[in-house]
């Protein structure tokens, strides 16, 4: 059957993955909750469905194919073409990002706000073997029903493995059906469950609107077992800053994502709320490996943190906060193409090293000098040297890494700075014109 079903696969005749929901029982209310249901296009008249698995609370697996109405072709990172939308526990989020892989019919699909009171599922440590029996499942079309509005399950035996793909049989009629594209392939193991799969392409056999004469019920996923580095290192993409944009004195978590969007999550003393989108098209100013990197300090003075852009054209441009949004920018200082990430003379930072609320500009040179240009209203002087010492203190990969805070409360920011492979944090308080030799803080 493994056979068979590989060179079905290769020669074009297994139906067309998109569109795959499990001819299985009904699930039991509660169970694997952490399986998605998504709808691509019109709420009101979606064009096709799929299923997914949320692996973090705000980032699902599915099947990359679920994203083309042409299957096999190239599903580009970013935006999904069509307005694409999960429902899970009872909450319906939209789908803002989709990252696919290239070696399998693998995709993660970040959701506008993270899912709650649903725990995610990991992948399994170990794939799947010839013999076993994994349970699918799948909010695709069932026996008797064209879209179910309920999670369906099915036992599937393992045929054969490869280093991409699962090849299974599904037993007692259970089939991959229409919509269950996406959907996961368990493991039972010492009382916890573990994704091993995701539903890919099959041939339906018992599916509602299948033809009568087909029965077979083989399938094939794709593995996903050896991908918990990349859900990880695609997670991590996002970069993360503390700062206080809504000028309440306390610091909101302000997310700038992979897709370009900056997103701001105000602090509201318990947790932080769902985010709201400020900015858009900074897709290639994440790690500063492209086109540069972004900052938030308060430049104005206001007590809400604006927006800095740090070009590789060697622009700094400072974007105003304006209460809901960052303003068109306006220019404020030039000539630090090479210091953007730290990797060729040095690398910037921005805080209130003067005590005025307006935050400064901080360069550190891989010459060790650590020089401050004060913030003039509209652009950053010409600098004065504050310390020496620290070339080997700029990417944190050799010594260690440099920051600039308030540790003393005296709202003039000091230089901690924490040493490798040691651990140890101490901070250099802020003297006015320099700073001091330092005091060890902790070894972490």
């Amino acid at each position: 059957m493994a056979t068979a079903l590989v060179a079905a696969l290769a020669a074009g005749l297994l139906t067309a993955p998109a569109a795959h929901a499990l001819s299985g029982a009904p699930a039991a209310d509660g169970a694997h909750a952490f399986t998605a249901q998504l709808r691509m296009g019109d709420p009101a008249a979606p064009a096709r469905g799929c299923s997914g698995v949320l692996v973090h609370q705000q980032w699902l697996l599915t099947a990359s194919s679920c994203f083309t109405d042409t299957p096999g072709s190239a599903v580009p990172a970013g935006r999904p073409a069509v307005k694409t939308a999960a429902t899970l526990g009872g909450q319906t989020v939209d789908v803002v990002e989709v990252v696919p892989r290239t070696d399998r019919d693998v995709a993660l699909a970040r959701l506008a706000r993270p899912v709650t009171g649903i725990t995610p599922i990991a992948p399994a440590a170990s794939a799947a073997v010839a013999g076993e029996t994994l349970t699918g499942a799948g909010f695709g079309r069932s026996q008797t029903s064209w879209v179910p509005d309920r999670l369906h399950t099915g036992d599937f035996l393992v045929d054969a493995v490869d280093a991409t793909t699962v090849s299974l049989t599904g037993q007692g009629g259970a089939s991959v059906c229409m919509g269950d594209t996406g959907g996961p392939a368990l493991r039972q193991k010492d009382g916890k469950v573990e994704l091993v799969a995701l539903h890919s392409r099959s041939w339906q056999g018992g599916c509602f609107g299948a033809p009568a004469s087909e029965t077979r019920t083989g399938a094939v996923d794709s593995r996903v077992d050896d991908l918990a580095g990349w859900i990880k290192e695609v997670r991590n993409r996002d970069r993360i800053t503390p700062a206080d944009v809504d000028g309440d004195g306390k610091d909101d978590l302000v997310v700038q994502h992979t897709n370009g969007d900056v997103v701001v999550h105000r602090n509201l003393g318990a947790r932080f709320d769902a985010g709201r989108v400020w900015s858009t098209g900074w897709g290639r100013f994440v790690d500063g490996k492209d086109l540069g990197r972004l900052y938030f300090a308060d430049i104005t003075g206001d007590g809400k943190a604006d927006l800095v852009v740090h070009g590789r054209d060697g622009k700094v441009s400072v974007r105003k906060n304006m209460g809901t949004y960052f303003d068109g920018g306006t220019e404020w200082s030039a000539g630090w193409g090479r210091f953007v990430d730290g990797s060729d003379l040095g690398r910037l930072y921005f805080a209130d090293i003067t005590g005025d609320g307006k935050a400064d500009l901080i360069v550190h040179g891989t010459d060790g000098k650590v020089s401050v240009r004060k913030n003039m209203g509209t652009h950053f002087d010409g600098g004065t040297h504050w310390s020496a010492g620290w070339g080997r203190f700029v990417d944190g990969s050799d010594l260690g890494r440099l920051r600039f805070g308030d540790a003393t409360g005296d709202g003039k920011a000091d230089l901690f700075v924490y040493e490798a492979p040691s651990g140890a944090v101490s901070v250099r308080k802020n003297m006015g014109t320099y700073f001091d030799g330092g005091t060890l803080m902790i070894t972490l």
